[in-house]
């Protein structure tokens, strides 16, 4: 049943998991892609432990969090009034307010009351710095997509400054700003535990990265098995856009 406060600019989307939850999306605004998708199954909680996301959007990430690790408690911070709304009518629609909450916050003006709170910080950040690439007229797509509210090492100081020490923040973003990302760890006391890079098809360079990193943590950084989204086109004959087998067992 559709639930009766949705707005006639929004839709439900099924997340397409076991649980058959379903997010309420903009028609015209941003929508989630396969990239929360990845950052979800890549993290790994413990029962437990809380969760804490930067810029949570419509609240995809929590949602599928939620599904994999159903005794976390998960936190989630937007910046957007409107899409903090949203966010939560979603959580309340699939039943979830005791497990998810969402917190209309500049991530960037963090309170104190959360400092060393969370055991794990996660974020799908805006993957381009502003003044690079073609900036969207739509202003929520915008901000998804560029730095205009937060920039990466914001971004990665509020992390840090959430996690508790040995804490874990994990990230996704484009492979073209590894190094920025790293140096911006290191700086602020995160030192990158795992690895992944994510590639269209294994013929094909990476185009997206997941980085875990460690609050207070040993130098040294382990670089796992790369993940295609796609399988390989020289396997593959009429459909070059089926998943691999990895991404497929994410879904139904």
């Amino acid at each position: 049943m559709l639930p009766n406060n949705i707005l006639p600019d929004e839709e439900l989307t099924d997340l397409c998991i076991r649980q058959q939850w379903k997010v309420l999306q903009k028609k015209q605004g941003f929508r989630f892609s396969i990239d929360a998708v990845l950052l979800a199954h890549f993290i790994t909680p413990s029962a437990k432990h809380r969760v804490l996301e930067l810029g949570t959007g419509s609240g995809v990430i929590p949602h599928l969090i939620a599904a994999r690790h159903p005794q976390v408690q998960i936190d989630a911070m937007e910046l957007q009034p409107e899409i903090a709304d949203m966010a939560n009518r979603s959580v309340q629609y699939n039943q979830l307010g005791e497990q998810i909450h969402i917190i209309q916050q500049d991530i960037t003006q963090i309170p104190a009351h959360y400092q060393q709170q969370y055991d794990w910080v996660v974020s799908n950040p805006p993957f381009f710095p502003v003044g690079t690439g073609k900036q969207n007229p739509n202003p929520q797509i915008a901000l998804a997509r560029h730095e205009i509210a937060c920039t990466l090492d914001q971004l990665i100081q509020s992390a840090a400054y959430c996690l508790t020490s040995r804490g874990h923040f994990a990230l996704i973003h484009r492979a073209e700003r590894l190094t920025d990302i790293l140096s911006c760890c290191m700086q602020h006391r995160l030192a990158p535990y795992r690895l992944r890079m994510v590639h269209p098809t294994l013929e094909q360079p990476a185009n997206l990265l997941l980085l875990e990193a460690i609050k207070d943590g040993r130098n040294g950084i382990t670089v796992m098995p790369p993940l295609p989204i796609y399988r390989s086109i020289a396997k593959i004959t009429s459909d070059k856009s089926t998943y691999s087998d990895e991404v497929l067992s994410y879904y139904y």
